[in-house]
């Protein structure tokens, strides 16, 4: 077991979140999305593809996060939350692509919450933060390996957790309540084990892969974080409310 600490320390020596909050920066992460879903996954009828970026009709007024790998600069990760509120009140994706009634009886919910509600899109970590050089064929690729090799490895990959925590902090920020999402089912195993606290509300189904319907709770997984993810998720929060941020715009930016 690790000191609650090593986390926090792990993650801000070789990572930081960053608001998605300028034009730059937004291409960076149209072109993370185009990478991971367009070429890596071949979801092609997903948002809609130009100059090698993905974008759909929610980006414009949804809270985006990049999560950057600090010794080369390089956007690795992405989340973003769509609100739901009094002025976005624009039906969420989960109610296009799932087309099935939502099962609420294990929720304090008995339908879907008009407003002051969110949903959880579009996470993606590239494949060299997904996977150790072991695990695939381009174990020899040497872009891959710059990559790998310029930090040390946790004993966990807690990279889907910081992208949860991110998605969070926008949630407190707009008041947010719940929060659902189209998700893996054995994806949610694990941020069950992490301390995501969510119940899910429906059967998997085929959206982009086997994906099931699930409602996070905001508050209730704050107040169940474990110590070394509390002391993240201020990092994170930290890093979110810096109105000037100073970033060297990696080459994928381009």
């Amino acid at each position: 077991m690790w000191d609650k600490k090593e986390i926090g320390n792990h993650y801000s020596k070789y990572f930081r979140m960053v608001n998605v909050n300028t034009e730059e920066l937004r291409k960076v992460a149209y072109k993370l999305r185009y990478s991971v879903f367009h070429e890596e996954y071949g979801y092609h009828n997903l948002g809609n593809s130009l100059n090698n970026m993905e974008i759909d009709e929610y980006d414009e007024y949804s809270l985006h996060s990049l999560l950057f790998h600090k010794p080369s600069n390089q956007a690795i990760g992405y989340i973003r939350l769509i609100p739901q509120t009094e002025k976005h009140c624009k039906s969420l994706p989960i109610e296009k692509y799932y087309s099935d009634s939502f099962d609420f009886k294990n929720t304090g919910l008995d339908k879907m919450p008009g407003i002051n509600t969110g949903e959880l899109s579009r996470m993606a970590i590239i494949s060299s933060f997904r996977q150790r050089l072991s695990d695939g064929a381009d174990r020899d690729n040497e872009y891959r390996k710059d990559l790998t090799y310029s930090y040390k490895r946790f004993p966990i990959n807690y990279l889907p957790m910081s992208l949860m925590l991110s998605a969070m902090c926008f949630a407190f920020r707009e008041n947010l309540e719940y929060g659902f999402a189209m998700i893996e089912p054995r994806f949610a195993v694990l941020l069950k084990h992490l301390g995501v606290q969510f119940d899910q509300i429906g059967k998997p189904v085929e959206c982009f892969g086997i994906r099931a319907p699930y409602v996070f709770y905001r508050e209730n997984t704050f107040k169940n974080l474990k110590p070394e993810f509390r002391i993240l998720f201020d990092t994170i929060s930290s890093e979110l409310a810096e109105s000037n941020i100073n970033n060297t715009i990696h080459s994928n930016a381009s």
